[in-house]
């Protein structure tokens, strides 16, 4: 049997059409019991994981005519993607919206003991479709994917970007001043006082883009605000304005954490050490010595922090890792440094590179209140320990040795 151009034309049609009535159908209309809602997970108890601290954001869409009780989140990342870490580091890593069912996420959080807030919104149903058939189009395979950033891409930034694209301006959040300038360091704190060796790090790893003031509206990048600015946002119907969210409740009620996080903190340690740094150049001074493997350990560790600063700063995605300050004191020079050191005798550029770095490191300490970019308290005992040493490696070798 043979077929025609036209012919083969109008069954390609016939194909098309088909594939085009299936998919209508299958796109699932709401009923009038439908409800689409706001998830708010509140942090981790004082001794869970760190990234647990921030809190979580979702979106519940429930439809008991439909038999739909589906979870859209959109904070998951495949462990088994390729070159997962390298990519974490590197900050090319794609999270995804995932849909899960809802009676098992409830069961999850209810497990590791976090409450959950439930928010259901004062949507019609001509809001409640756009608001779904957006979260569907969004799972597709080839949308479901987007490159994260903490600050301004997250679980909990795509809250209000979903309601706001598929309502457009029927939406109105706060967008007034804030009553105080507060940064996303700032902001960010609060949430690692149980943490105290996670928001050291943390510290370290973010730049002076994270001392940017944020506005109201992107306090949002933490789900505790995605809530608060839910239950002052306003929608209008019909040239009235309303409130967003319709209900509020409590899905679940953590017991009360009975955990105290870290008993010691880097302060502590820190502080430990320049006391130790002191005490033991004390008694190098005296003795006409110098503890070689001391001035090895402290140039080390604080180059092999300095590499890892250039890494997040140079060679990764991660916005908010550029323009760290905190490089000025972690030099990833200081390795070579830390090498030359443990010679008996050395070159002149090794001395002034001494001598240059104690004196770098004292009018590090003297602007350490006017830095844009405020450094982690438990670094200050750190750097007066490493300009002492450095100091004492120039008079050393100078005045001692020579002598």
């Amino acid at each position: 049997m043979r077929i025609s151009y036209k012919n083969s034309f109008h069954l390609f049609l016939l194909i098309a059409l088909v594939f085009q009535l299936a998919s209508a159908q299958a796109q699932v209309k709401l009923s009038h019991r439908a409800k689409i809602s706001v998830f708010t997970i509140a942090p981790g108890g004082a001794d869970d994981e760190l990234f647990t601290q921030f809190g979580h954001s979702a979106f519940r869409v429930f439809d008991p005519m439909n038999r739909i009780d589906w979870i859209y989140d959109y904070g998951v990342f495949d462990f088994d993607a390729p070159n997962f870490y390298l990519k974490f580091a590197r900050g090319k890593l794609n999270y995804m919206l995932a849909k899960r069912d809802y009676k098992r996420f409830l069961a999850a959080y209810q497990h590791y003991n976090r409450s959950l807030t439930e928010q259901v919104l004062n949507l019609d149903s001509v809001e409640r479709q756009k608001v779904f058939d957006y979260l569907e189009t969004n799972y597709l395979p080839e949308n479901r994917y987007y490159l994260y950033d903490f600050f301004y891409d997250n679980c909990a930034t795509k809250i209000p970007l979903v309601v706001e694209e598929s309502l457009g301006d029927k939406v109105e959040f706060d967008r007034s001043p804030t009553e105080e300038d507060r940064s996303f360091r700032d902001l960010i704190e609060p949430r690692l006082v149980n943490h105290r060796w996670g928001d050291l790090g943390i510290d370290l790893a973010l730049g002076l883009p994270t001392d940017k003031i944020a506005t109201r509206y992107q306090y949002m990048f933490l789900p505790y605000y995605v809530e608060i600015q839910f239950a002052k946002a306003k929608i209008t119907h019909n040239g009235e304005t309303e409130p967003l969210v319709s209900t509020t409740r409590v899905a679940f009620e953590a017991t009360p954490d009975d955990g105290n996080g870290t008993i010691i903190g880097p302060g502590m340690v820190f502080g430990a050490l320049l006391v130790l740094v002191i005490g033991l150049t004390y008694l190098d001074f005296f003795k006409k010595k110098r503890a070689k493997w001391l001035d090895f350990t402290l140039f080390l560790i604080a180059g092999l922090i300095g590499l890892l600063l250039f890494f997040l700063w140079f060679l990764t995605d991660h916005k908010a890792t550029h323009g760290n300050l905190n490089i000025i004191w972690a030099f990833p020079t200081h390795l070579v440094f830390a090498i030359f050191v443990l010679k008996k005798s050395f070159k002149n550029w090794v001395n002034t590179y001494a001598l240059a770095t104690a004196i770098v490191l004292l009018l590090l300490v003297i602007s350490w209140f006017f830095l844009p970019q405020p450094l982690h308290y438990s670094v200050f005992p750190v750097v007066i320990a490493l300009g002492i040493r450095a100091f004492y490696i120039w008079y050393y070798h100078n005045k001692i040795s020579n002598s």
